[in-house]
């Protein structure tokens, strides 16, 4: 289905032991036979459609470590997991689940008169009591979000301002452990351009969340955890592989890969896979320049699809599409062109889906959460993504930071970087004028002028040479010069919103 052209009406949502959906705002959802969130609806209607109404006000988020990778879950998606999807609901199991004002609650007997006893004590030892947080609609069972605390910064984008935005396209391997190897071209805005437009100078990182409550960490740079997949910076350029045993098209009973990506059409088993500006961790919205389906739960309660919008890390240790480790002799290399290899960049396990929220690292001191609600399901049908945290939502002082930085990089270049010497006074001239209309508020000409008239003077390294409209020929001057534009680009378009 083509997603540029259709538009979704309604989402539905089938779940499996749950009966209760919030079809208009953000309510939380029960579990069949529970008593307790009415329980506390009723104690509290103050609290009713906020982000106490959810799983999380008594319930806690954990993280597990498999297979090397560390997978940090929500209130919701922990429960299911310590659980295993309600298969062990002994009282020690469910113990692990619940935060400290969920265990008070239990341990005073779990009904309404239980909310009362333990609306004076300070579950979560923040020096407020729990009748006062939940009055102040702060968690209760969190020490770090309380009635001392401002919502962190944040902005809000939508699908029309990213499509704004510089596009970066990346054909690469998306290789999963149990489910199908696809290569495929992704489109979208590179991380890195985003985040530096937005981020304070304390920021280290993001946690990437998922509406069902799925959340990853990725540090800005390789070297603050080599093992996780980083934001900043570019990733190694990627191969191409491709045999018939994997290629599920010929080998439809226990091939593992798909090639069916226009991008994949005509390329070879060992041919490298070239992107000029780069593999970069990209928040994609597009898959083969379609919209990227939107996620939905399933009947199982687990995600279907992959959008409005993805997290997508390339592979840090390019490899070939190795098998499903579900398979029958999944790691005999006599029976598999690429057995499944543990050890191996699984880099799709880490490519979050249907991502709502991107959390800055580490929040400002005084501030906590926004009120996600367990990662906010109605961005999903709006189409919108919120960047919160470590953040400056007003990005007026960094687009003059940036145009003055630009033109600092212009002047450093040597004579000899350019075409003509006096094309690089004449380049700076260009990013003056455009400084003269954002001072007047002209912030889509001044974004006209800087993608027409500055980028085309720089862009030919796009095209793998100097084209004839460069003023600059040196190619990796091109590529330090397009970056700071692409940053500029986003700024604008972020201003001028």
């Amino acid at each position: 289905m083509n997603f540029r052209r259709t538009s979704r009406l309604s989402v539905i949502v089938s779940l499996v032991s749950l009966f209760f959906v919030a079809l208009v705002c953000y309510a939380a959802y029960n579990h069949q036979g529970d008593s307790d969130s009415a329980v506390f609806r009723t104690a509290y209607p103050n609290a009713v459609g906020t982000k106490l109404d959810s799983c999380t006000t008594c319930h806690s988020g954990g993280s597990y470590v498999s297979g090397g990778k560390t997978t940090t879950l929500g209130s919701c998606q922990w429960c299911h997991y310590v659980t295993n999807y309600g298969a062990d609901l002994s009282d020690q199991t469910l113990l692990k689940t619940l935060n400290s004002y969920g265990i008070a609650y239990k341990d005073a007997g779990r009904n309404a008169s239980a909310l009362q006893t333990i609306s004076g004590l300070d579950s979560d030892a923040d020096g407020f009591a729990n009748g006062a947080e939940i009055a102040a609609l702060t968690f209760p069972g969190d020490a770090k979000d309380n009635p001392n605390s401002v919502p962190a910064p944040s902005r809000v984008l939508s699908l029309k301002e990213l499509e704004e935005m510089p596009l970066h396209t990346q054909f690469l391997l998306m290789n999963a452990s149990k489910s199908d190897d696809n290569y495929t071209q992704y489109g979208g805005v590179a991380l890195e351009n985003l985040i530096k437009t937005l981020m304070l100078d304390s920021a280290t990182g993001i946690t990437v969340y998922s509406p069902d409550g799925f959340a990853t960490y990725h540090p800005f740079n390789p070297v603050a955890n080599p093992n996780s997949y980083h934001v900043f910076g570019t990733y190694p350029p990627g191969v191409f592989y491709y045999d018939t045993q994997a290629d599920m098209a010929t080998n439809p009973l226990t091939g593992w890969t798909t090639y069916t990506s226009p991008s994949a059409a005509g390329r070879i088993n060992g041919s490298p896979i070239f992107n000029p500006e780069g593999l970069k961790m990209l928040l994609a919205f597009e898959r083969d320049s379609e919209y990227l389906a939107p996620g939905v739960l399933n009947a199982q309660n687990k995600l279907d699809g992959e959008g409005p919008f993805r997290v997508v890390p390339p592979q840090k240790n390019p490899g070939p599409p190795d098998q499903r480790s579900t398979a029958a002799n999944a790691t005999d290399p006599a029976t598999w062109v690429w057995p499944y290899n543990p050890s191996a960049d699984h880099n799709a396990g880490f490519s979050s889906r249907t991502v709502t929220m991107i959390k800055v690292e580490p929040l400002p001191v005084g501030t906590t959460d926004i009120n996600t609600l367990e990662a906010g399901w109605p961005y999903v049908d709006e189409k919108k993504v919120v960047v919160y945290g470590s953040i400056d939502p007003y990005p007026m002082n960094k687009l003059n930071k940036g145009l003055d930085a630009l033109i600092d990089m212009i002047m450093a270049k040597p004579g000899a970087a350019f075409k003509v010497p006096s094309s690089k006074i004449a380049l700076v001239n260009k990013v003056e004028a455009i400084k003269k209309q954002v001072a007047a508020g002209a912030y889509s000409a001044a974004l006209e002028k800087l993608k027409e008239d500055v980028l085309k003077k720089t862009d030919g390294y796009l095209s793998g040479a100097v084209d004839a409209n460069d003023w600059v020929k040196d190619i990796t001057v091109q590529q330090e010069l397009c970056s700071q534009i692409q940053k500029i680009w986003i700024m604008l378009v972020l201003v001028g919103a």
